[in-house]
């Protein structure tokens, strides 16, 4: 193909290059120290697996091999020895929306307070003003915990809870460039609409029609009963004090497994010509992809923030703003 016949993916190419670059930061955090990398996902949610092979993948680029990779559920903070760095895995958890995952973290800031701790790329929203001072203060209270954030207002309210703030893209972002094949797209336009807590009624803006609707749980279908066995499996593991065979057999088949998962969706996306999304990771694939994108916001703005703060330079990256009467046109497809 002519070189100027690809006009939308140029400058695009150049943007997420400089995305990848920017996460080098974190090889002087990490440096030569043993690592553990904790709560990776177990689930059917595709922009969370995204996020975990980004980070797996940014980890074989520099030659950094994890001591221990565990989800939340099957991790004894006991395994924590003096010296290891705690990486805490990305995304948008970060906050009171799941406690779970929180409550991690905040044991270990407790709990460890001589290792370092690194919180990779996340997106900041807390419901509750009492939940997040008290949050603060526990992160506060550690010295060398070090907050990674995916846009400005995650950044500013960081600065509360650690003294070591850093404005980084998503991790997914190391996957690019993604192939999903050769063929030419089939179809026109793929919208991902969520489901869950997050989504709002802008998916169903007049004007918003795709040749294709779903959602991650959709996608993922009958093989949500797979993924559980996995889980469950991890899980009974750890139970019967056999977690470290857990995260060093079951682990790193489920991690082989989710890549099959993410294969899947990275097909479905090249087929479509135009991605519609209020996923921030459907809009991260279709440009892993360099597909065309029209980014709706998710119920607390984290997807208007994240373009806003990385990826609206780019050419094939549109952001829908939400619109009380007729919605805008769509965006050509090129």
């Amino acid at each position: 193909m002519r070189r100027d016949a690809m006009p939308a993916t140029a400058n695009h190419k150049q943007l997420s290059t400089e995305l990848m670059a920017m996460h080098e930061v974190l090889l002087d955090l990490i440096g030569d120290a043993p690592f553990h990398y904790v709560d990776i996902p177990t689930h059917g949610n595709i922009g969370d697996l995204l996020i975990m092979h980004g980070t797996l993948t940014f980890f074989r680029k520099h030659g950094l091999k994890p001591k221990l990779i565990a989800p939340y559920f099957a991790y004894d903070a006991e395994w924590i020895e003096e010296g290891d760095v705690i990486v805490f895995h990305g995304g948008g958890n970060f906050g009171d929306l799941y406690p779970c995952f929180q409550r991690l973290r905040e044991d270990i800031v407790v709990s460890h307070p001589r290792n370092r701790i690194i919180v990779l790329p996340q997106s900041l929203h807390f419901s509750s003003p009492h939940e997040q001072a008290c949050s603060a203060e526990l992160f506060r209270s550690h010295a060398d915990v070090h907050i990674c954030v995916r846009d400005a207002v995650s950044f500013k309210m960081a600065q509360a809870f650690s003294e070591h703030v850093y404005l980084l893209p998503d991790m997914a972002h190391q996957l690019y460039p993604m192939s999903a094949g050769s063929r030419r797209p089939a179809a026109q336009s793929l919208r991902i609409s969520r489901v869950d807590d997050e989504g709002t009624s802008q998916g169903e803006m007049p004007g918003l029609a795709a040749d294709t609707v779903t959602d991650w749980p959709e996608f993922v279908g009958e093989r949500e009963a797979k993924i559980n066995l996995f889980r469950r499996s991890i899980g009974a593991f750890y139970r019967r004090g056999m977690g470290r065979i857990a995260n060093r057999v079951l682990v790193r088949l489920w991690i082989a497994y989710s890549a099959r998962l993410v294969a899947d969706a990275a097909r479905l996306f090249a087929r479509h010509e135009l991605v519609i999304t209020d996923r921030l990771h459907g809009h991260i694939l279709a440009c892993l992809l360099g597909r065309k994108n029209l980014v709706l916001d998710n119920s607390y703005g984290k997807n208007s923030r994240y373009v806003s703060a990385w990826t609206q330079a780019s050419e094939i990256v549109s952001l829908q703003q939400p619109q009380t009467e007729k919605a805008g046109p769509l965006p050509a497809v090129i």
